[in-house]
């Protein structure tokens, strides 16, 4: 292998490994600093002239989680086993619910609607491999997929802001690489 074809490999092995240290596993889900809707195979939604989603202070991650289980609740969906929470600096920076297997599309509708009602909006939708949609209140970002690998609905909100993107670049910086 000549020296300048070697240097080539090295090179694009050096971007794989960065760009794989730039990313955390939260709740089952590879998330980077660079996620967002704006992703391949995403369709952003039209802002429409919405309104902000929330008003005043900026809910907790408890909120966040009561938000997402009421909304559940709301959809007639059955809880899954619980996402352990996250410690350390991430705490505050991200909820979870996880379904008891894959929701039906009624059920979805009704999940998007309760959360609408309690001051969501849908940002972007997926529809491959697995559905999924985006929402964002306040500084959170609120994604959930239905089926893919586990089989399961999964909600998992992201809270961005200085001190949540600096936690999850550092949390994404210590990680060991798995491959």
């Amino acid at each position: 292998m000549s020296s300048s074809r070697r240097g080539r490999t090295v090179g694009v092995t050096a971007a794989a490994v960065a760009a794989l240290a730039g990313s955390l596993v939260i709740g089952g889900i590879v998330r980077t600093p660079a996620d967002g809707p704006h992703r391949a195979g995403w369709v952003r939604e039209p802002a429409d002239g919405r309104a902000p989603a929330r008003a005043g202070k900026d809910p907790s991650r408890g909120t966040v989680e009561a938000e997402l289980a009421a909304a559940a609740t709301a959809a007639g969906l059955t809880p899954g086993a619980a996402s352990p929470a996250e410690k350390g600096d991430l705490a505050d920076c991200s909820a979870h619910w996880s379904g008891n297997g894959p929701a039906d599309d009624g059920r979805l509708a009704a999940l998007e609607s309760a959360l609408e009602e309690r001051g969501w909006h849908v940002t972007a939708r997926k529809g491959e491999p697995a559905p999924a949609v985006a929402l964002e209140s306040g500084s959170w970002h609120l994604e959930f997929t239905n089926g893919g690998l586990l089989e399961n609905l999964s909600l998992t909100a992201t809270r961005s802001g200085h001190t949540c993107d600096r936690a999850f670049r550092r949390a994404a910086a210590t990680r060991e690489p798995h491959g």
